[in-house]
């Protein structure tokens, strides 16, 4: 589901004489090609004053994309449409989104040239009225916020092709971060997202510190979809530590300042213009969330290249590790198991796909919550093992989870819950990925499964209606940590001998099985 429901992804404000057969017109065909739904006013003649219908239009609209050209101020019509548009964002939150076409963000910031000669002539023809004259006060001070926005100077490409191609992949990328694919079925929010919601109002660096399947990390998504749009320039960089250590610290610096700066990186650019760089981002209002960093080095770096942030930016860090945060936040937020209705929500939307449980189950339901522990991974494992089952299946299964004297099992058990409802094949193809193809690309997985006898498509469908895996939206499979750590218990309890497990990881036990000739035919791989 999406996190908030509009009628258009995007509203575009233009002037019609300056740009509707150009400019804007291509724009809106490259948008359109790329399925984004936009509003766009062909009118040729306009009203003295923005009518309900726009003014709806505007109010309807995930985003607004204003493109100021040289004659954009002599009309009064597109300054009304863009005090409307700024209301949005200040109230609703909405993302607005500058393109300066073959003009300099100066003249509009400043009303120069053409901009200053518009309104001389409002303050000439309105003169004689004190409501209009306030009105083209409005005017002036809504200029000079929207050209203080981050946006778009075509004068700096080649041609419109090239400006019109990185406004839409600008307005695709803000789009998915106002729908992520985490927060589809997260209808509740739970008392950590509005703990965190009130530290960002004063605390400008918040580390949130958690156990593994938390919630650490679902909670900065709620946190960076609800607040980026306040912000000039955002980055949500995901897996950190694993990124640093599959493709190098450099790659994710310059993958951070890349999303920040809005520019390809070189090695040129981060020794040359350092200072230059904290400087151009101390200036900015930014939102920076770093995702699971567990190595405080790798925070270390990231944190040298950023230097002292603005006043008015904020920066989250999420981790497992509260060592990591010593020194680099403000305030370190130590994330709560859920709450007893925020956990029934969750898991009844997993086993029953609604917040609240069928008529009867009512029982089942607080006793699986209860088992679950309060931590999210837990509850939506849990929900979807439970799934369409009769009665008697849920009774036979909390029995096996719930021993006495213990009132909060231990969570592999519960995770494995899932697994335990698996087929054998099935269960393979779960260790398989665990140890081999956690963030590999979904087809080539599937290629490589099925040559070896798995019914790999079925299989992979499956493992993620049982959120033992999911699909990122660049058709990666991943694997939540404790999932992971959950299949190397399994394969650890086969045998105290590494030499006669089914799979082997680890590099000290590769070598040990390799070095001794401890191997045999039950090594998979």
């Amino acid at each position: 589901m999406r996190i908030s429901h509009k009628k258009y992804d995007l509203f575009i404000s233009f002037r019609g004489e300056d740009t509707r057969t150009n400019f804007t017109a291509q724009l809106h065909r490259a948008l359109t090609d790329s399925s984004i739904e936009s509003y766009i006013d062909y009118s040729l003649v306009k009203g003295d004053e923005v009518g309900p219908a726009l003014a709806k239009a505007i109010q309807d609209s995930h985003m607004s994309l204003v493109v100021f050209s040289e004659n954009y101020a002599t009309s009064k019509w597109c300054l009304d449409e863009l005090l409307h548009i700024l209301q949005c964002r200040k109230h609703h939150g909405q993302v607005v989104i500058p393109v300066f076409y073959n003009i300099d963000p100066s003249h509009v910031r400043h009303q120069k040239e053409s901009y200053e000669m518009a309104f001389a002539r409002y303050d000439r023809d309105l003169a004689h009225s004190k409501s209009q004259l306030d009105k083209v006060s409005e005017w002036k001070a809504a200029l000079k916020l929207a050209a203080n926005i981050s946006g778009w100077d075509s004068r700096k490409y080649r041609d419109d092709s090239q400006v019109i191609d990185k406004i839409v992949e600008d307005v695709l990328q803000k789009l998915s971060l106002m729908y992520p694919n985490e927060l589809k079925d997260l209808v509740t929010v739970d008392e950590n997202s509005e703990d965190i919601e009130l530290l960002l109002k004063t605390i400008p660096r918040i580390g949130i510190w958690g156990m593994s399947g938390i919630g650490k990390t679902t909670i900065a998504k709620q946190m960076f979809a609800k607040n980026f749009a306040h912000y000039d320039n955002v980055c949500f960089l995901e897996k950190v530590s694993e990124d640093s250590e599959k493709l190098g610290p450099i790659y994710v610096r310059n993958q951070l300042l890349r999303e920040l700066l809005k520019r390809e990186i070189t090695a040129s650019d981060v020794h040359g213009l350092h200072t230059f760089i904290k400087r151009r981002l101390f200036r900015k209002k930014v939102f920076i969330v770093l995702d699971d960093v567990d190595n405080a080095s790798q925070l270390d770096d990231l944190c040298r290249v950023l230097g002292d942030l603005g006043p008015n930016s904020r920066l989250i860090i999420t981790t497992r590790d509260r060592h990591t945060l010593s020194g680099k936040v403000d305030e370190i937020y130590e994330v709560k198991t859920w709450r007893l209705k925020d956990s029934l929500k969750l898991f009844s939307l997993r086993a029953f796909k609604q917040d609240h449980p069928l008529k009867g189950y009512e029982c089942f339901s607080e006793r699986a919550v209860e088992c679950a522990g309060g931590v999210p991974l837990a509850l939506e494992v849990l929900g979807s093992h439970f799934h369409s089952r009769k009665p008697e299946f849920w009774e036979s299964e909390l029995n096996l989870y719930e021993n006495k004297g213990e009132s909060l099992p231990d969570i592999q058990k519960v995770l494995k819950a899932s697994y335990n409802g698996l087929s054998w094949r099935q269960k393979e193809m779960f260790l398989d990925i665990a140890f081999f193809f956690k963030g590999e690309n979904k087809d080539i997985v599937t290629r490589i499964l099925d040559a070896f006898g798995f019914n790999a498509t079925s299989g992979i469908e499956i493992l993620e209606d049982k959120t033992l895996i999911t699909i990122s939206n660049n058709s990666r499979i991943q694997m939540h940590d404790l999932l992971q750590k959950l299949a190397f218990d399994i394969v650890r309890e086969e045998y105290n001998d590494r030499g006669k497990r089914s799979r082997l990881r680890d590099a000290k036990d590769i070598c040990d099985v390799l070095g001794n000739n401890k191997g045999n035919d039950a090594i998979e791989g």
